[in-house]
């Protein structure tokens, strides 16, 4: 009761509003860490993750220096093939002649999957597309035919008319709820 009577007196009363801005201004003192602390976490995921895009950069360049080197040996070692099947079909040894040609049909099939999925083939075949599409364009001429064939208007038109069906069957029971 003495405590209530000291905080309602003038004394009191001043006591505890310096107690209230001293405890408000060590709630703005923290809370202006957190926000600084805050920031430099912020700081701290961008620095990251451009470290990380660095990174993948890098480790793209070098898959793409390994699927050269990969084709590279794959083309050595196909020709390799060929070479000593025509030398051992020349000394008359037409089964391991024939055995070294198929293994180098093997490999010019592994080569054309390479060759294919290589970086520099794809940026290639863009760059091609993207030249034969200029010139079409400036010539004048279609990028693609204007008309199907009546045969593949209808299964185009039936392919259409498909996921409407589809879409009334996946509901199944709970669809009509």
């Amino acid at each position: 009761m003495l405590k209530m009577m000291n905080l309602l007196g003038d004394d009191g009363f001043v006591d505890a509003l310096k107690n209230v801005e001293r405890l408000v201004e060590d709630v703005e003192g923290t809370l202006s860490r957190v926000e600084q602390i805050e920031g430099d976490a912020e700081q701290a995921v961008q620095e990251a993750n451009q470290a990380l895009n660095d990174v993948d950069n890098r480790l793209a360049k070098f898959d793409e220096t390994i699927s050269l080197l990969e084709a590279k040996i794959e083309a050595g070692f196909t020709v390799g093939f060929f070479l000593f099947g025509v030398n051992r079909w020349v000394a008359g040894e037409q089964i391991l002649a024939g055995i070294l040609f198929f293994m180098g049909f093997l490999g010019v099939s592994s080569l054309i999957i390479t060759i294919v999925t290589l970086p520099q083939v794809k940026r290639l075949r863009r760059f091609v597309l993207y030249a034969v599409q200029q010139v079409r364009e400036d010539t004048g001429s279609p990028s693609e035919p204007q008309q199907r064939p009546p045969e593949n208007q209808q299964s185009a038109q039936s392919a259409e008319q498909q996921p409407e069906e589809n879409e009334r069957r996946s509901g199944g029971y709970w669809a009509d709820r």
